[in-house]
């Protein structure tokens, strides 16, 4: 599948010409405030052949995000879906439902209507059986996010690479 409409939204497969706009975003020092990872030159400057490179593997990955709406429609506006946080060897294997938006595009829903069509797609297509989101335990505006998605805050781990706890958020497939 290579996108997902929402009544605002186009989460699509990523293009070449995504890489500057989200290395806009990525230097953006209040979206990246409470990453769980440093967010430096190399981080950013790798970052779409990563997400290409997931979806490769995996055939499935983090969607670029555009909006549909009349102004300015179409413009990219950041990420949301699933991953394996291979940046977490103790969670490696567990599908991460992650997102960052560009700030301009924060308070307006985008987040939650984005990642609930990213949500559904993973449990209902792809089938996954669990979803997590390694959320920084100072941010709250994901944690409220999680919420919204039906997570629930289900462990803490230790994040070597910033040497401290981090929560681990998770919704269980329902059976169907």
């Amino acid at each position: 599948m290579d996108e997902l409409l929402t009544p605002r939204l186009r989460l699509r497969r990523w293009r070449a010409a995504d890489e500057p706009l989200m290395a806009a975003i990525n230097q953006d020092p209040e979206v990246t405030r409470y990453l769980n990872r440093p967010v430096d030159a190399a981080a950013i400057a790798s970052f779409y052949a990563l997400v290409a490179e997931h979806w490769s593997t995996h055939d499935f990955g983090f969607w670029a995000v555009e909006t549909r709406e009349p102004a300015p429609g179409g413009e990219f506006i950041g990420f949301v879906g699933v991953g394996y946080p291979a940046f977490l060897p103790e969670l490696a294997t567990r599908p991460e439902l992650g997102w960052r938006l560009a700030r301009h595009a924060w308070g307006r829903g985008f987040a939650t209507e984005a990642a609930i069509a990213a949500r559904d797609h993973a449990f209902d297509k792809l089938e996954l059986p669990e979803l997590i989101s390694i959320i920084h335990p100072d941010n709250v505006r994901s944690q409220r996010l999680a919420t919204k998605l039906g997570m629930t805050l289900a462990q803490h781990v230790h994040n070597p690479v910033l040497d401290r706890q981090v929560d681990v958020w998770q919704a269980i497939r329902a059976a169907r």
